[in-house]
């Protein structure tokens, strides 16, 4: 019984083999193709702050915000692209653009002659002037030229510390006190209405939310213009990044502005239309 129960094992045996090769070859090209597409695949590594709503912040784990979700709809449609999308310190986002650490950095960026010396601009996915915010008895404030003995408080490396920093070098007898503090903006404004701080620079989006959503009823937004001032809001990208990300950034930049997908973005998340204006896409 033996002599005739082994061959039959055996050819059992062999027929598994058989099987299992031929499932094994067919398994691998499956891999060889998944591996393939994402051999093709390049990542994207986007920096943020995380603490600054509404363009960058946390909700229920997950980062989101008019910069974030932008960032997400720029590359949802680009299978050549994969983008990750970090939570940095604000300081970190630049630093991380300049040793190639990130190919994108989107933090609510405005523009300034030094920033368009190091890094490549988007088209400007806001329009997002700065402005002061002061107490609402405060009728002296109107424009740069009147900041002197103000207690303006800021964050350091923001464009209103720029503005700020820039005042105070060209009137050095008629200098602003700058304030530096690691508060979130909205603890700054409760620092103004109590009196602590005179003034914060800050991009209008961020100002007017803040003051709706806190309920801050003795807080007023004034407009203000710079020479040269740039009211765009924009994604900034390494120097040392892929050529093409740039053309490729701007077309889904325009083409999300033509279909519709900015503004739902901006009154989703900014709750109203802060799109710039036409002219600025072209």
């Amino acid at each position: 019984m033996k002599k005739k129960f082994v061959p039959g094992v055996l050819m059992v045996l062999l027929g598994l083999v058989i099987a299992g090769c031929g499932n094994g070859t067919k398994n691998d090209a499956g891999s060889a193709e998944t591996n393939g597409a994402g051999a093709g695949t390049k990542t994207i590594v986007a920096a943020t702050s995380g603490v600054s709503n509404p363009f960058s912040y946390e909700k229920d784990g997950q980062l989101t915000g008019y910069d974030v979700e932008v960032m997400k709809a720029i590359f949802k449609d680009l299978p050549e692209y994969k983008i990750e999308v970090q939570a940095i310190e604000f300081e970190g986002i630049l630093t991380g653009l300049d040793n190639g650490r990130f190919q994108l950095g989107a933090n609510n960026f405005s523009s300034n002659p030094e920033r368009r010396g190091k890094y490549n601009f988007s088209l400007p996915i806001i329009e997002n002037a700065n402005v002061f915010v002061v107490r609402k008895d405060d009728n002296t404030l109107k424009a740069i030229e009147d900041l002197k003995g103000y207690k303006a408080v800021t964050e350091v490396g923001n464009s209103g510390a720029t503005l700020l920093e820039n005042y105070n070098e060209a009137n050095p007898d008629a200098k602003a006190e700058i304030i530096y503090t690691d508060e979130n903006f909205v603890k700054q404004f409760e620092g103004i209405e109590a009196g602590k701080y005179d003034v914060r620079i800050i991009s209008r989006v961020s100002a007017e939310k803040a003051i709706k959503e806190h309920g801050f009823t003795n807080l007023k937004v004034v407009a203000f213009s710079t020479e040269n001032s740039d009211p765009g809001s924009y994604i900034l990208l390494s120097k040392s990044a892929d050529s093409t990300l740039l053309d490729t950034v701007n077309k889904r930049i325009k083409e999300m502005y033509a279909d519709g997908t900015l503004l739902k973005i901006s009154q989703e998340q900014l709750g109203g239309d802060y799109l710039p204006k036409k002219e600025l896409m072209e």
